[in-house]
């Protein structure tokens, strides 16, 4: 992708009113760490990214919710 896909991550985030859940479950799930640019980088955001950063059915919001999420995550991504 030509632009930073951090930004771009963080835009699809907002722009799916799921920034702060997202934020909550990382940091719970991954040794209260945050979601940073250069964690990113390390992590690689890529398509199958949000299948890999947490456990679904560990959040509040649920496997069904993020699995939503996902699908328009991975449809970006495959543009």
């Amino acid at each position: 992708m030509p632009m930073d896909t951090y930004k771009i991550f963080r835009k699809f985030l907002r722009d799916n009113d799921c920034e702060r859940q997202f934020d909550a479950a990382f940091y719970e799930q991954c040794g209260a760490n945050v979601l940073d640019k250069t964690l990113a980088d390390i992590l690689v955001i890529d398509e199958g990214f949000f299948g890999r950063v947490f456990r679904w059915d560990f959040t509040p919001e649920g496997r069904e919710y993020w699995k939503a999420i996902d699908l328009k995550w991975f449809k970006l991504m495959a543009k």
